[in-house]
């Protein structure tokens, strides 16, 4: 329990150090908005009904923008290594990080979207259910990305081939994040996409921990 404190500790300390990167990120997804609102038209998307959508989509990329700021640092001046010999494991290493980008990224963002969701003519019922997917999608977004992060922040890769190959693992999270919405005001189940978004993260989450193992078997040798 001691090592986690440390570590959550280090990693927040971190993270209030490297808020301009942070602050880029929330201009990304608010410039997002805005252009969609400009080059659409706020009342083709109450029209289309897209608002939610459109949520989604900025959502995500600004996700997969942004993770790889939480452990380039730590990868190319040998902290991650350093804290393997300091007696630190992979498992509690991707918790720490998980835990730290959901309070300094996730958090502040599911702040704006209430504000979004009304620029975007989304009806109060709407945001909450919108609220509550990614609320519970956000945890496995995040283990997803880190795996993508681990795998090519050892080749050099770009954030394109980061996209490339996460993509197809977020894409049932999207389906059923988006669909919620409709789910639950027209099904007799309402909570049933909740259910299996529940059921993704307990999938998601012993996949990354052992994925972390492998990479941080890499780093150390």
């Amino acid at each position: 329990m001691k090592k986690f404190k440390r570590l959550l500790f280090r990693e927040f300390f971190l993270s209030f150090k490297n808020t301009n990167s942070l602050i880029i990120s929330f201009l990304f997804f608010l410039l997002g908005i805005s252009i969609f609102i400009l080059s659409i038209g706020n009342s083709y998307i109450t029209a289309l009904n897209i608002g939610s959508s459109i949520i989604w989509v900025l959502f995500i990329f600004t996700l997969l923008l942004s993770i790889e700021q939480f452990f380039i640092k730590d990868y190319l001046d040998g902290s991650l290594k350093e804290l393997v010999l300091l007696g630190f494991t992979s498992d509690l290493i991707i918790i720490t990080k998980t835990i730290t980008i959901w309070v300094f990224l996730i958090f502040p963002l599911l702040l704006f979207f209430p504000f979004v969701g009304v620029m975007l003519g989304i009806k109060l019922k709407e945001i909450i259910i919108l609220l509550t997917a990614i609320f519970i999608s956000s945890p496995s977004l995040i283990l997803i990305s880190i795996i993508g992060t681990l795998v090519t922040i050892q080749s050099n890769s770009s954030k394109i081939m980061l996209t490339i190959l996460i993509l197809p693992f977020i894409i049932p999270i999207l389906i059923f994040g988006v669909g919620s919405i409709e789910i639950f005001f027209e099904s007799t189940k309402p909570f049933q996409n909740f259910f299996i978004l529940i059921g993704i993260f307990l999938i998601t989450l012993p996949l990354t921990i052992f994925t972390g193992r492998l990479a941080f078997k890499e780093f150390t040798n």
